[in-house]
């Protein structure tokens, strides 16, 4: 059994002036928004071993904030992430580690939203800071597709 959760960055600053989107920080909601997520994962101990990240800036401070909880925890920062496709979460989750028993992506929408949909078969839409955490009856992360038994999904809203 492996645990995978998906988590959207939180709120950003709007785009405007010459900032770019990749380049958006979280806004004071963002940060609020995430610390909360933070604090029930540490309630429910449910913080994962390992966290990959979009490298967009709104999603490593959102990785940050909760690799801070547990300085333990491997973070990775792909540009993949900022633009992937829903097959390449795929893509990503297969390669990882089967040590790994938890697995955090922190991702952006519309992808995010559209691959919890895809892998647990169920409309799931991420709001900013929204988690779903997800336990997948497999042995290996290299044994992941779009038809592993989910067992169980809880999302949870800051």
């Amino acid at each position: 059994m492996k645990k995978l959760l998906l988590l959207r960055h939180g709120n950003a600053l709007s785009r405007t002036g010459n900032i770019s989107d990749y380049d958006r920080p979280l806004d004071n909601s963002g940060k609020k928004q995430i610390i909360s997520v933070s604090n029930k994962l540490v309630e429910i101990n449910q913080i994962p071993e390992r966290i990959i990240s979009s490298a967009a800036l709104r999603a490593i401070s959102s990785a940050e904030i909760i690799h801070s909880k547990k300085n333990t925890i491997e973070l990775i920062k792909t540009e993949i992430l900022y633009s992937a496709a829903v097959f390449e979460y795929i893509d990503i989750i297969k390669t990882q580690n089967g040590s790994f028993e938890s697995i955090m992506i922190v991702a952006h929408n519309p992808a995010i939203s559209g691959f919890a949909a895809k892998i647990t078969g169920k409309h799931i839409g991420l709001g900013t800071g929204n988690l779903c955490i997800l336990e997948i009856d497999i042995e290996k992360w290299s044994n992941l597709d779009f038809n592993s038994p989910v067992i169980n999904s809880t999302c949870l809203k800051p």
